[in-house]
């Protein structure tokens, strides 16, 4: 399967914006004229987000934020207007270090992540994690997911997406699994494309609904709220919970 670190670090290199975001307003020769629009988009995801738990579930203590996947800052900058301090983490430098610059004089500490969650100390109130463990092969994914799961603290709540779907033809699906699944697949379809053989993809893995809900109650979750989206040709469920 191709390397999902290697080709988010490239992003991270490359694209940052548009490898949170693939609209092309967000490319980064587009990106300096529509940032406004980029940083929008992430305030009202989490104002909308924190609004329907605090709904669902009831008030949520407002003191540590973590946001696994950061990529730039989008959902982590604004987590920082709502908790005492929030902490972002990445695979990619290249992301980590846009986020740092978009960041300045924020309650944010941004780490390099690893499937441990090895560098972050402690429980958080809030455990965030969006179109992040889609490009995650699954069974790596959810033994990432039940770290983050394991972070919160009672009191304390989680939003965290997962793709279930690929809603693909015959043709878009055979060509996904050749780019993803086959030895060197990649790059033979970036120079069928031609593009530049190196140039980065992201996965759309499928991941279980079942299984995902089965894992929030291992870590003691009882009540979780399921909201299925279409993002393009995926479906996508965002899950929230309040850890009792």
């Amino acid at each position: 399967m191709a390397d999902s670190d290697h080709n988010w670090r490239l992003w991270g290199e490359r694209d940052p914006y548009y490898g949170v975001l693939t609209s092309p307003q967000f490319r980064k020769d587009k990106i300096s004229a529509n940032r406004q629009i980029f940083f929008d988009d992430g305030q009202a995801f989490v104002g909308h987000w924190l609004t329907e738990i605090e709904r669902h579930f009831g008030g949520l203590p407002r003191g540590r934020a973590l946001d696994f996947g950061c990529g730039v800052g989008r959902l982590t900058i604004p987590l920082s207007d709502h908790f005492e301090s929030v902490t972002g983490l990445d695979i990619s430098q290249g992301m980590l270090n846009e986020a740092r610059h978009n960041s300045a004089d924020r309650n944010i500490e941004y780490l390099l992540s690893d499937d441990t969650l090895s560098l972050v100390d402690g429980t958080f109130d809030f455990v965030n994690s969006i179109m992040v463990l889609q490009h995650i092969p699954v069974a790596r994914g959810m033994a990432i997911m039940s770290k983050l799961l394991a972070r919160v603290r009672k009191g304390g709540a989680c939003l965290i997406q997962v793709s279930t779907k690929r809603n693909h033809g015959l043709w878009d699906e055979l060509r996904y699994r050749f780019r993803h699944h086959l030895p060197g697949g990649q790059a033979m379809m970036n120079l069928l494309e031609r593009r530049a053989a190196d140039t980065p993809v992201m996965q759309m893995n499928e991941y279980s609904i079942d299984a995902v809900l089965a894992l929030f109650r291992a870590h003691g979750f009882e009540d979780m709220l399921v909201c299925y989206e279409r993002h393009g040709s995926n479906d996508v469920a965002m899950i929230i919970s309040k850890l009792r």
